[in-house]
């Protein structure tokens, strides 16, 4: 008689934190993708905040950005016209002396870890995350075009809230994405929360934090990442 399902075992992939010594130093990029005005308003953000903040308590340098906050110009399809016009710096960088993506590159270029935060929008990441991905192209085009890998030994992470069923979409298309551009994923490298089918948004902050599975995500995503990331700077060719 096979065993009754009785759904995820709470605690038993428990990820110990890594030697505080080991980790000292590594840098990680927060971005969050959502379009709240305000600070704070954003539950993804919340949550990247708090693992932010768990990343400096393990004695790592962090950068957080809202691409909310920044002047970035849509994608202008460059490439479609020709693939060596798809180049970086982007073109759009260059053409908008407005244009902050500019601060974007230097975060993501100089960080051994990246955690991109972003909430769910019909089954699929935030627009912003989406003009972020377009204009990352220009970085990737390196290597596909050229040869230059621009992102090596790099660990990659998820941070993702929604009230849609379309969690494992985002992930799927994002680390794919990540992955193109040279990113390597950790052993757990998704912190998710998936909201009620009335979508009251209201309780959503309190049940998240409530909810003990993402919160054992959220954690083991931090150590998973910061393991990965030592073993890639210090076994790097």
């Amino acid at each position: 008689m096979p065993a009754p399902i009785v759904g995820r075992k709470f605690g038993v992939g428990d990820i110990a934190p890594p030697d505080r010594e080991k980790v000292k130093g590594i840098k990680v990029t927060g971005i969050s993708g959502s379009s709240r005005q305000q600070a704070g308003m954003s539950k993804s953000e919340r949550l990247l905040m708090k693992a932010l903040a768990h990343y400096e308590d393990l004695g790592c340098d962090t950068t957080f950005l809202r691409l909310k906050d920044l002047k970035i110009y849509d994608c202008e399809g460059n490439y479609s016209e020709d693939p060596s016009y798809c180049t970086y710096p982007c073109q759009s960088t260059m053409k908008y002396p407005d244009d902050e993506m500019q601060k974007v590159y230097d975060a993501v270029l100089t960080c051994d870890i990246l955690i991109l935060a972003t909430p769910i929008r019909w089954n699929n990441h935030s627009a912003l995350v989406q003009k972020f991905v377009e204009r990352m192209n220009s970085i990737e085009n390196q290597f596909s075009w050229y040869g230059n890998r621009m992102i090596r030994n790099k660990v990659v992470g998820l941070i993702i809230i929604g009230h849609v069923d379309g969690m494992q979409h985002v992930a799927g298309n994002l680390l794919n994405f990540f992955a193109w551009l040279g990113f390597q994923s950790p052993e757990v490298s998704i912190a998710a929360w998936v909201g009620e089918n009335d979508e009251d948004t209201t309780k959503d902050w309190n049940q998240i934090q409530a909810n003990k599975y993402t919160q054992e995500d959220l954690d083991n995503l931090v150590t998973s990442s910061l393991k990965l990331a030592y073993h890639l700077k210090h076994t790097e060719q």
